[in-house]
């Protein structure tokens, strides 16, 4: 299963506004912050809302923010969302594709494997990767102090 760009940038938006729940930001704030050109960040903004994952306001206050809570959005949910679903191969998504599907050695192991990513993807939050963010940003900020401090 690739993580292609559209998964990428939507994981990054996603994670953006889940870090800042008090804030709307507008696509042009929130393509700064992810570092993505502002029009392909639009157009995930307009797939990840048509998925019901975030939710745009226009007007003065406007912005985008969660749709729902990010306890309910797992990994699995965005990857889904973000572009076409995937898989370790075609034949998963599609077995009447292959008329070897059912007498195939590879198409049953790499089935299973798939089975396994996919109920691991199901088990991550974006709640679990915000959390995981706000650690990591707070070592940043800890190393950059501390650093500054030796200078």
């Amino acid at each position: 299963m690739l993580v292609t760009r559209k998964i990428d940038y939507g994981l990054r938006l996603l994670l953006t506004l889940g870090c800042r729940p008090e804030q709307r930001l507008t696509s042009v704030k929130l393509a700064k912050l992810i570092e993505v050109p502002r029009q392909f960040a639009l157009k995930i903004a307009q797939i990840l809302t048509k998925a019901g994952l975030i939710k745009a306001q226009r007007g003065v206050g406007g912005g985008l923010e969660l749709a729902r809570s990010a306890s309910t959005i797992t990994l699995f949910d965005i990857m889904q969302a973000a572009d076409t679903p995937r898989a370790l191969n075609g034949c998963l998504l599609d077995p009447q594709a292959c008329s070897r599907a059912s007498r195939c050695a590879a198409h049953q192991e790499l089935g299973r494997i798939q089975d396994i990513l996919n109920r691991e993807l199901k088990t991550i939050t974006l709640a679990d990767l915000i959390n995981r963010q706000k650690t990591i940003d707070q070592e940043t900020k800890n190393r950059r102090l501390l650093a500054a401090e030796q200078d």
